[in-house]
């Protein structure tokens, strides 16, 4: 259990960062992290072998499912943890609120896959294995993400 243990301390925080990108709503990816990783647990308990891919097809998987059941739009939470300095503050959850309002405006599909690179700290070849493609598409279409959503940031 410890071996799991260390799994998850390591893992949790970029795996949530990744549900936060594709959702916008902090419960809801903290929710999801959870579960994703009882589930993990569950299906192929304390291998010392975990690998993290499983563990983000796992999560990718409870998301679409969860967006299956609910069939609404997301919504951008606007609560970030408090700061000391009320500007910076603001210019902090302003700057977060455009940047998840930007991720929104792209496709489904390329939404998931700049979260994935992002969040995740996954390599190209663990990406691909999660999305069902090449190494080489993802590597190109990474490229084009970040440049579409460059162009509606300085919009």
């Amino acid at each position: 259990m410890d071996t799991y243990r260390a799994f998850y301390i390591q893992h949790k925080s970029k795996l949530f960062s990744y549900l936060m990108r594709m959702t916008g709503d902090f419960e809801l990816s903290g929710d999801i992290m959870q579960e994703s990783f009882a589930r993990h647990l569950e299906h192929y308990g304390d291998h010392k072998n975990n690998h993290v891919s499983l563990l983000y097809t796992i999560a990718r998987n409870a998301l679409f499912d969860h967006f299956r059941k609910q069939a609404r739009q997301t919504q951008i939470q606007q609560d970030l943890p408090d700061e000391t300095d009320e500007e910076r503050q603001m210019m902090v959850r302003e700057e977060y609120r455009r940047v998840l309002e930007g991720l929104q405006q792209l496709e489904a599909d390329d939404r998931d896959i700049i979260s994935l690179a992002v969040s995740g700290n996954l390599s190209y070849r663990d990406i691909a294995c999660i999305v069902g493609t090449s190494e080489s598409n993802i590597k190109v279409r990474i490229h084009r993400i970040r440049l579409k959503l460059k162009k509606i940031l300085e919009i």
